[in-house]
């Protein structure tokens, strides 16, 4: 499973949450001493707000720790909020597009865990989605499309009760299918503030 690290709170670094610390993301990503998986190499990313409303997003499929650029921008760049997740995949190929965070708008977004069954009820959830978020959908995880689903159930109005309404369009797609409904779910997500 993927690891994450949310901030919020007085500007500081990034680097001194997602790389300076002996137990940061990156140090977890390449040994994790309490997971199943000890290796988060499928990828990472980094959404942060500063002063423009839409978040800032560098996502690579590098694994987190040898990626010099990562190193470099999170030593630059200060924020009062950000996002970070280093990826071990349960589904979906690695890819730049199937790495969180995911952003639409000032909204970020990342998930740690998958939707059971998600080979048999990917296409009835992707069908329930506006034209306007499924062009959004650029990769093929189960998290973004989590994300696109709570878009489309109010997360600018409520976002608790858009959660509520997407995990409720999980169940009720899989009980359509005849299979149980299994999520497993941990996210981080924000509109900056």
């Amino acid at each position: 499973m993927c690891r994450w690290a949310a901030y919020l709170g007085p500007q500081l670094y990034l680097e001194d949450v997602i790389a300076s610390p002996c137990h940061s993301l990156i140090a977890q990503s390449h040994d994790a001493h309490e997971a199943k998986t000890r290796t988060n190499g499928d990828g990472f990313g980094v959404a942060w707000y500063g002063e423009r409303p839409e978040p800032g997003l560098y996502r690579d499929i590098l694994p987190a720790w040898s990626d010099q650029n990562l190193k470099s921008l999170s030593r630059q760049i200060r924020s009062h909020l950000f996002l970070a997740h280093v990826r071990a995949s349960t589904g979906g190929s690695t890819s730049r597009t199937n790495c969180h965070p995911f952003v639409s708008g000032q909204w970020s977004f990342m998930h740690n865990g998958q939707i059971g069954h998600f080979d048999r009820l990917r296409r009835g959830l992707e069908a329930k989605l506006d034209d306007a978020l499924y062009v959004q959908k650029l990769g093929s995880t189960d998290s973004e499309l989590i994300f696109l689903l709570m878009l489309q159930h109010g997360l600018d109005k409520d976002p608790a009760q858009s959660l509520v309404e997407t995990v409720n369009v999980i169940t009720a797609e899989a009980e359509r299918a005849g299979v149980p409904p299994f999520i497993r779910l941990t996210a981080a997500f924000s509109d900056g503030t």
